[in-house]
Formats: C-alpha cells, sequence, structure tokens
C-alpha cells in the first residue's frame, strides 16, 4: 500500500455580476493539468492561514484583491505521492485589474453548469460532477434531508467536526 503525504490547497469560485464563474487555463509546461481550466487559488504555506494563502495565490495569479465568503466544497486530487486536499470557496473581486501570471495562460468567465464544456483539472472536473450529480439526485425531492443528499466523505468530515465540538 502505498502512503501518501496530503498537502492543502485552497480555491475561490470568484463570480461576476452577472453569476459567471472565474477560470484560468493553466499553462502548457505546467508540471500538474498541464493546458487544464481550474479555479483560481493554490497552496497553503505552512503555518499560513486558509484565508491568507488565497488571498495571496488569486492576486498572484491574477492581480485581484478579493474577499471570502464561505466554503462550498471540498475535493481531493492524487497525485504521485501526494494527495492533494481542494477547499473550495466563494468570494468576490474587491479590487484590481485582471492580469494573468505566467502560471495560466487564458481565462474565462462562465457559468457553473457549462463548466463540464472545458477541459478542466482533473480535481475540478470530480467536483463539477459531484455537485451535477447531487443536485440531479435531489431535484423533484425538495423536502430531501440535506445530509441525506451529502457524499459519504462529506458525512466523514462532520462526524469528525461533532466529535471535535462534542455535539
Amino acid at each position: 500500500m502505498i502512503d501518501y503525504v496530503f498537502g492543502l490547497s485552497v480555491r475561490v469560485m470568484l463570480t461576476d455580476k452577472d453569476g459567471k464563474i472565474l477560470i484560468l487555463k493553466r499553462s502548457t509546461d505546467s508540471k500538474t493539468n498541464p493546458g487544464k481550466w481550474e479555479i483560481p487559488g493554490g497552496k497553503v504555506d505552512q503555518g499560513e492561514s486558509f484565508d491568507h494563502a488565497l488571498t495571496r495565490e488569486v492576486f498572484e495569479e491574477t492581480q485581484l484583491k478579493i474577499s471570502l465568503d464561505h466554503v462550498v466544497g471540498v475535493c481531493e486530487q492524487n497525485l504521485h505521492v501526494i494527495r492533494a486536499v481542494h477547499i473550495i470557496m466563494s468570494g468576490e473581486i474587491i479590487g484590481g485589474n485582471l492580469s494573468l501570471s505566467s502560471e495560466h495562460e487564458g481565462y474565462a468567465w462562465v457559468f457553473f453548469e457549462n463548466l463540464a464544456e472545458y477541459e478542466l483539472a482533473d480535481w475540478l472536473h470530480d467536483f463539477v460532477t459531484n455537485q451535477s450529480t447531487s443536485e440531479t439526485e435531489t431535484k423533484g425531492n425538495e423536502n430531501k434531508n440535506v445530509a441525506d443528499s451529502v457524499k459519504p466523505w462529506l458525512k466523514t468530515i462532520q462526524t469528525s467536526m461533532d466529535k471535535i465540538i462534542k455535539r
């Protein structure tokens, strides 16, 4: 069995006034997911808070200043020896002009439901697919318990949090 080292990454879904999400196209010489689309963000450095890491990464990648709202999801990415956990937050642009770093070679504003039309980074593809599956499962049953529609891996997080706060 392979033991993984876990790495933490934070991402943000930045929306414009029309409700479109900013996605960035990775450079073709990138080590992971070259030429594929992702949402802004990146690694959390040791000792760095989530919000600081995310605002720093977004500024480095786009020159945009942002404010963060709340967590909208979690997904993971399995690399050779690293399992990256991506915490996805929502946020808004509060300043700056969009200018990409060399890490990315393009950007687009798209509606969430149209993300599947792009060649997405593997972790983002999984996240979008899981969101679409969750929405399909709950359609037609408005009174369904939210916990019943949450993916099993989120239930384990809830169980852990319940133990921590001793509910």
